[in-house]
């Protein structure tokens, strides 16, 4: 595929308490509550889903209830599709032939993936796989359009939607490519923009459908359907847009190329396609997008690193685990980010993030783990090898707990430290706001927890100043209120 992005296939990036700020983060309007309004990362658990019988199996998709689906070698080296169900992995089996992969899961436990069919099914020359659909007890070949080849969306969990509907890509009789959507009965050819391919990357909860389609001039541009109509999105004046994430409102995520030829994360609203801008170099790539309109991905930075992105109104660098290399591959509705990082000593680890602090994931033993999909009760699925080298599907379970005010504190510390390092505040602005902050700690060490409340109250004073006067952002500024808001709410009570 021309852009580069995370996908099933390889998984790849690009060429003690965790304090971090939770997903209870409320405006200060909510003054009135007393209770804690931020979460920390209480513990982390690792799971070994195990394998099918052979050496290697990864995770690429995770439901609410916290199981899983992916591809595991056998016993006799095949590769199957399997289905974890919180306790055993079941092997979903194939369409006749050698090998199954599953790609995407709905939380009705359906599985959406591709397999060989049996030798001899494929009346069409060129590579055999045919697209399925799993329901639960009964593995369903999809078809083609006519084509030797179908396959749904090979992104992060998005080929695959709760009324068990599909849409990926299938070739032609002519052996052109084209997007479709499976409606539970039948495969529709979506077209394309003009030219002789088109490829179907996320499906929404509508049935919508967004990806990228080659154009009658030959450009690719991201598309968006709306159940009757294929849409050109455009690009940001580069001749190249590709759609990666779609939204329950039809709001679209990806990456364009841009009139100097640089490549950039886009959100298009169903109106207009937004630059989304980089972190200081000339790349990045949205590639999860949730219903809050937040979008996550990567972006290359000033001093040429790759780092993780969540943009809302503003791209946040969400940092690394000590090496230069991060990328988000998945977002929730709560804004926690997981995906990948190398670490300080070069190996790849799996991360989750809430706010302020990129926490590493670890592994099973190995030196390499990567986070594939994540839901919204903070469990995580994806891959790491074992002692012996091994890969295995993984999931780890992250458990929050309220944060003290002093843990609170620690929260704005960091968050005030990593605007800093952005380049998104001054280091004199943040000195102000950091001796506030130790102030705080020493009164409430003491004992004096009337003066702690005056303090953090004269810090969200003087963040407000900031962003009136512009030294900082609203959506930069804003959590930094909100954390110390929640504290003085605990210490009133």
């Amino acid at each position: 595929m021309k852009s580069v992005r995370l996908s099933r296939r390889g998984a790849l990036f690009i060429p003690a308490t965790l304090l971090v700020i939770g997903c209870e983060r409320s405006p200060t309007s909510d003054a009135g509550i007393s209770g804690p309004r931020f979460s920390v990362v209480a513990s982390i658990t690792t799971l070994d889903l195990g394998t099918l019988g052979g050496n290697t199996s990864v995770a690429a998709a995770l439901n609410a209830a916290g199981h899983v689906a992916g591809g595991s070698t056998t016993a006799t080296g095949e590769e199957h599709a399997f289905f974890w169900d919180g306790t055993t992995m079941r092997d979903l089996g194939t369409l006749g032939g050698n090998s199954s992969e599953a790609f995407a899961l709905n939380d009705a436990g359906q599985v959406a993936g591709e397999s060989r069919p049996a030798p001899g099914a494929c009346t069409v020359a060129g590579l055999c796989v045919h697209a399925f659909f799993w329901d639960g007890t009964t593995m369903r070949d999809l078809g083609t359009l006519g084509g030797s080849l179908s396959t749904p969306s090979f992104l992060l969990n998005a080929g695959l939607n709760a009324a068990g509907q599909v849409t990926g890509h299938s070739f032609t009789a002519s052996n052109d490519q084209h997007a479709f959507f499976w409606d539970g009965t039948t495969m529709r050819d979506l077209g394309t923009l003009g030219g002789k391919n088109s490829i179907g990357e996320a499906l929404n909860a509508a049935g919508q459908v967004a990806g990228r389609s080659t154009t009658a001039s030959g450009e690719e541009h991201a598309f968006f359907w709306d159940g009757t109509t294929m849409r050109d999105l455009g690009t940001l004046g580069g001749n190249f847009s590709d759609a990666l994430a779609l939204n329950g409102a039809g709001q679209v995520a990806g990456t364009s190329t841009t009139a100097s030829g640089d490549q950039h994360a886009f959100f298009w609203d169903g109106t207009i396609m937004r630059d989304l801008g980089t972190l200081g170099g000339n790349l990045s790539v949205g590639g999860a997008l949730n219903d809050a309109s937040q979008v996550a991905g990567y972006s290359t930075t000033a001093s040429s690193d790759q780092h993780a992105f969540l943009w809302e109104g503003t791209m946040h660098d969400l940092g690394t685990l000590g090496g230069k290399v991060s990328g988000a591959a998945a977002l929730n509705a709560a804004g926690q980010v997981a995906g990948g990082s190398t670490t300080a000593s070069g190996d790849q680890h799996a991360f989750f993030w809430d706010g302020t602090t990129m926490r590493d994931l670890g592994t099973l033993g190995g030196n390499a783990s990567f986070a594939i999909d994540l839901n919204k009760v903070g469990q995580v699925a994806g891959y790491s090898t074992t002692a012996s080298g091994d890969r295995h599907a993984t999931r780890w379970t992250v458990t929050l707990r309220p944060a003290t005010p002093t843990e609170e504190i620690q929260i704005i510390r960091t968050a005030v430290n990593n605007l800093v390092t952005g380049g998104n505040l001054g280091q004199g602005q943040a000195m102000g706001l950091l001796a506030k902050l130790d102030a705080a700690t020493r009164q409430l060490n003491s004992g004096k927890v009337q003066a702690a409340r005056n303090i953090l109250q004269a810090l969200i004073q003087q963040v407000q100043a900031f962003i009136s006067e512009g030294i900082l952002s609203a959506a930069d500024g804003q959590p930094l209120i909100d954390a110390a808001q929640s504290a003085i709410n605990q210490l009133s009570v």
